[in-house]
């Protein structure tokens, strides 16, 4: 009996393999559920934690990064911005955007990446980050969590005319979810 059914989930491992089918990120899953409950006040900003790694040259500047996003109303801790140490290269150009960021607070974290981080060329899958949350440069995340953007493809993102559903739409079309093969790890 034990081997009739350890032969039953091969087989079936092996159909689903054959036909192609993926345990994918749904679009319905675009926005969190309605049983989500922010951990912070998201009525002025929809950003509760940000985090920020910058090259060491930026150093000098960390009162005035604070106090930017402090004027942004953001909640900035002691962690909030660190920096990579002197002499080991230019930190990650990605991003990472939670799914319950507005399309306002979206565009506001890919400015600041782009004012402080040079540039931004890859974006982290959304499944991967707490709702509420967006990380500038992290290295978090290993190569397979991260896609890779044209200057254009930014450029869209950046639209002041998107709306919220609109912006995390074609960030979930920009980073593929879709297709990405889920696994036990994320």
């Amino acid at each position: 009996m034990k081997r009739l059914v350890i032969l039953a989930v091969c087989l079936v491992g092996v159909i689903v393999m054959l036909a192609g089918s993926s345990f994918a990120v749904s679009k319905e899953y675009l926005f969190p559920g309605p049983e989500y409950k922010p951990p912070c006040d998201t009525s002025e900003r929809t950003i509760c934690t940000i985090e920020i790694w910058l090259a060491h040259k930026h150093k000098k500047q960390k009162k005035e990064i604070r106090g930017f996003l402090k004027s942004k109303s953001l909640k900035v801790l002691g962690h909030t911005i660190q920096f990579w140490r002197r002499g080991n290269g230019h930190p990650p150009t990605n991003i990472a955007i939670g799914s319950a960021i507005s399309a306002k607070d979206a565009r506001m974290a890919i400015d600041i990446a782009l004012k402080y981080n040079d540039k931004v060329d890859t974006l982290i899958l959304r499944p991967l980050n707490p709702p509420n949350y967006v990380a500038i440069a992290t290295s978090a995340w290993d190569e397979d969590s991260e896609v890779s953007i044209k200057p254009e493809e930014l450029a869209k993102l950046r639209d002041p005319k998107l709306t919220t559903e609109e912006f995390h739409s074609l960030y979930y079309e920009l980073t593929n979810e879709a297709g990405v093969q889920r696994d036990k790890f994320y």
